[in-house]
């Protein structure tokens, strides 16, 4: 696929769906209290909001517009850095993110501040955003005809 805006918002959508699968587990097993979806939801509405329907859709369209752009990001990395290391570079773009959405604007704007007196839940959200930073770039790096420049 040469369209480096429609290769980076399907890996975006595809490596957000798998960070949040990664989520749901973790919170399966008690790893982490709250998922990505309920802090994207929370960025408009109110924590007792986000666990409605409505919240959950409003998270996910939100959860999936992060992610796409994220993906974008890469996928345009890819294209003017080239794809070899694609995923050191990937997981640097998705690391970048994650300071910057996790460490300056959650508080910031103070959503889910239950997050940060849980350091185990930051732990799991931080391996949720490696399996994107994996997922995304690895799709970018075999569906695109971006060439390698060494």
């Amino acid at each position: 696929m040469r369209d480096t805006i429609t290769i980076g918002t399907i890996a975006g959508f595809i490596g957000t769906v798998a960070m949040h699968a990664t989520n749901v587990i973790l919170k399966y097993f008690g790893v982490v209290k709250t998922t990505t979806l309920q802090m994207a939801s929370n960025l408009f509405l109110n924590w007792e909001q986000a666990n409605t329907l409505y919240g959950t859709i409003v998270g996910g369209i939100n959860h999936f517009f992060i992610g796409t752009l994220v993906g974008v990001t890469i996928a345009f990395t890819l294209r003017y850095f080239g794809k070899d290391y694609y995923l050191l570079k990937g997981l640097g773009i998705t690391g970048i993110g994650y300071l910057i959405g996790m460490g300056f604007i959650a508080p910031l704007i103070n959503i889910v501040p239950q997050v940060r007196t849980d350091p185990l839940t930051l732990l799991g959200h931080i391996a949720a955003f490696t399996v994107f930073g994996i997922v995304t770039p690895t799709i970018i790096a075999y569906y695109s005809d971006f060439k390698i420049r060494s």
